[in-house]
């Protein structure tokens, strides 16, 4: 089973698209900060995919990127930000990430972009 790591310090988001991520047949860990989900890397090894916000107390997102490809260079990562300043993509892609959703998340765009990126099918169409 492919886990997925999701960051965000918002409690709500992380429970609503962690179920996402189950129903999808996806293991979901969760983080509510960039230094949990180090933490999180180091005690269970890195995920098949990272989704992570930008905006968060103490380490931001894009820090939590930029560390993150230090120990896997090719971990697909995407970020689910409120945030859409070019510069802040434009970095976010210096620094590997695949995709930036902006937040809200449609559930079936956050799943089809998280298929996308893991190399699997796309999630059917309603």
């Amino acid at each position: 089973m492919k886990t997925v790591l999701l960051l965000d310090d918002a409690r709500s988001i992380r429970s609503v698209y962690a179920e996402v991520i189950r129903q999808a047949g996806f293991e979901a860990q969760t983080a509510s900060s960039a230094e949990e989900g180090l933490q999180h890397i180091v005690d269970h090894g890195t995920p098949d995919l990272i989704v992570t916000d930008v905006n968060m107390p103490g380490m931001s997102g894009l820090e939590f990127c930029k560390r993150v490809r230090l120990v896997s260079r090719h971990t697909p990562i995407i970020v689910m930000s409120a945030l859409s300043d070019k510069g802040l993509v434009a970095e976010a892609r210096l620094v590997g990430v695949q995709a930036w959703m902006l937040k809200p998340v449609e559930p079936e765009y956050f799943l089809n972009k998280l298929k996308s990126c893991l190399g699997e099918a796309q999630a059917l169409s309603s």
